[in-house]
């Protein structure tokens, strides 16, 4: 009966040894891909009030609104 734990704590060491091997390297997989930009978090009162001016644009405004992004390069999503 102590024969069989110990074999199944053996088994779990090496499991444990094996996993914690492959999360070391699967994580400095990572080390060489340089630093990471963090993005902007979002402003929804900024969002709202934007999508507010563009919804009150008269048709002409909207058309030199798009030429202008058109012309900054500005791609649709």
């Amino acid at each position: 009966m102590i024969s069989k734990g110990l074999h199944s704590a053996d088994k779990e060491k090496s499991l444990l040894s094996n996993l914690l091997s492959y999360a070391k390297d699967y994580r400095t997989s990572y080390d060489a891909g340089g630093p990471v930009k963090p993005k902007p978090p979002i402003n929804i009162d900024e969002y709202l009030e934007l999508g507010i001016q563009i919804a009150s644009m008269s048709d002409a405004e909207r058309e030199n609104l798009q030429f202008m992004l058109e012309k900054l390069g500005v791609k649709k999503k």
